[in-house]
């Protein structure tokens, strides 16, 4: 059969001319359009069913139509028409999303959730926090592996309660029926997968020095033991001075120059930097630490840095993982593990310990107020005095 650029829909695709409904379609016949076209017009169907799509979709031939060019959506049962109750448009949808029997098609939703939006956040995160309880009892009954870490235990629940309240709340405020369900097999399915196998684990940080789990965990080289049972070896003393030297000497040359800046600030009237800004300029000089450990080596493309890295741990009070400070990782390494912090914090020493029987390195930089408590195997990098003499730099 002769599909060339010239020939007609009705001497190629006969089949599908003969649903062509002429009335509602002006001027244009099957004799004047080309298969390809990407035009919409109306077709009819033998059982009577009428709709609008493009005759380029018409001549071709996807699964659904199982070698029939001129089949109907309606007819095989591919798409069926259905008409919105709140809106009063009708459209050709799958069977599957008419039985959710929406009460708005996708347009007049979206139109009507942005005149919504505040209103409707505000009650879904309301609803989602008083659904807490309910999401908690669902989880009850999902079996999680009995050699699950029970770090990744406590992960995977956060992040299921979180999804399951969302789900409920959307069931409460704006009708998703189905959705508990729907969520609830999802986190079941990920409960059932929680524990990689030491191949995937290992592949994964070879390749690409972090393990995602679930899609907020991060799990990086240096504690795959905790998945794996590899036995971690701590760092050298030695090796741990050096590392807390360079990374006190990168602090020093920062405290000069912020203390300089800091006097031409007060000298245009303006007063002492906060806490959390000093916290925010020592983050991004700790971040400098990598550049500083693989200037001029072949490695230095594949290390990396991150800021807030999740550990596979979860410090005693708190409901969900810890968070490291800074954290780099170069190939072949320890991992660097280091706390920024203006006071004594409990659970940093409890994320640094981690750290340290992980195989790391854990710097733990201190400044601002409070004692600074002695840990085995754990370096503590004190820039007390020099964070503040820049804050009194001027006065």
């Amino acid at each position: 059969m002769a599909r060339s650029l010239g020939v007609s829909l009705a001497e190629a695709y006969p089949q599908v001319a003969a649903m062509w409904l002429q009335e509602r379609n002006g001027g244009l016949t099957p004799a004047k359009a080309t298969p390809k076209m990407q035009v919409a017009v109306w077709w009819r169907c033998a059982a009577g069913h009428e709709w609008e799509e493009n005759i380029s979709n018409r001549t071709a031939l996807p699964k659904w139509k199982s070698g029939d060019v001129a089949a109907c959506r309606e007819c095989v049962g591919y798409k069926v028409s259905y008409s919105y109750p709140d809106c009063g448009h009708t459209a050709m949808i799958t069977p599957e999303a008419a039985a959710k029997k929406r009460g708005r098609c996708w347009k007049c939703q979206q139109e009507w959730w942005q005149a919504n939006e505040q209103r409707l956040k505000k009650e879904l995160s309301t609803a989602a926090k008083a659904a807490a309880g309910r999401a908690g009892k669902l989880l009850d009954a999902v079996p999680l592996p009995s050699d699950v870490p029970a770090a990744l235990a406590t992960e995977w629940r956060w992040w299921a309660t979180k999804h399951l309240q969302g789900a409920i709340a959307a069931e409460e405020q704006i009708g998703r029926e189905g959705r508990t369900e729907e969520m609830l097999a999802r986190v079941t399915e990920m409960a059932a997968r929680l524990l990689p196998t030491k191949e995937d684990a290992g592949r994964a940080a070879a390749q690409s020095g972090v393990l995602r789990l679930l899609d907020q965990a991060h799990w990086a080289e240096g504690w795959l033991h905790q998945l794996t049972g590899r036995a971690a070896r701590r760092v050298c003393k030695d090796d741990l001075e050096n590392m807390a030297w360079l990374l006190g000497e990168l602090l020093a040359a920062w405290s000069q120059r912020a203390a300089e800046a800091v006097a031409a600030d007060r000298a245009k009237g303006y007063g002492p930097p906060a806490t959390a800004e000093v916290t925010r300029v020592l983050t991004k000089v700790v971040l400098t630490l990598k550049d500083e450990l693989v200037r001029d080596s072949p490695l230095a493309p594949y290390s990396r840095a991150y800021k807030e890295l999740r550990l596979p741990m979860v410090p005693n009070g708190k409901g969900r993982y810890g968070r490291a400070d800074v954290v780099i990782w170069i190939p072949g390494g320890p991992n660097i593990v280091i706390e920024i912090d203006s006071a004594p914090n409990p659970a940093s020493v409890e994320k640094l310990i981690f750290a340290r029987d992980a195989g790391a390195f854990p710097l733990w930089v201190r400044f601002g107020k409070g004692g600074i408590e002695e840990i085995d195997g754990v370096m503590v990098v004190d820039i007390r005095d020099a964070v503040r003499g820049v804050c009194e730099a001027g006065s």
